[in-house]
């Protein structure tokens, strides 16, 4: 397996959807980089960071497997989202002391990561304490 601390760049924006699924309002766009951990091998592919934020320090780890993305976060914020795409995946999102259901509809799940990095392409409906949005998030990961 190859270790390698990285360059992480992620780019999302977060809409949120009216009752027939527009959007509505002006989106919220974030863009950060950070620096992690990649680790690659044929069987897994896995990138940890922590984020800082108001809340707190949050911990993030992405597995990447065949078709399948796992986001789990600990933290300032508590989730684990599967996403496969076509299938609906429900969790719990807890930012303490609150916490939501959360259903997520993915409609591209797509990567191009090998022993040098590449990219990481989510694209999902979410349904999050009764607000329904959509979710495109990229992550570009450079090792160093």
């Amino acid at each position: 397996m190859i270790i390698r601390e990285s360059q992480i760049k992620i780019k999302s924006k977060i809409e949120e959807l009216d009752g027939r699924g527009f959007g509505m309002g002006s989106p919220e766009i974030s863009e950060s980089v950070l620096m992690g951990y990649y680790y690659y091998s044929e069987e897994q592919i896995r990138l940890t960071y922590t984020e800082r934020g108001e809340g707190g320090e949050v911990n993030t780890e992405i597995k990447a497997d065949s078709d399948v993305v796992t986001v789990a976060r600990s933290g300032a914020i508590e989730s684990e989202i599967r996403f496969k795409k076509g299938e609906e995946h429900s969790s719990l999102y807890s930012v303490p002391p609150y916490k939501f259901d959360m259903t997520v509809n993915p409609l591209r799940v797509s990567f191009e990561l090998g022993a040098d990095g590449g990219e990481l392409d989510l694209y999902y409906n979410m349904k999050i304490g009764g607000a329904n949005k959509a979710v495109r998030m990229r992550i570009w990961i450079q090792p160093s």
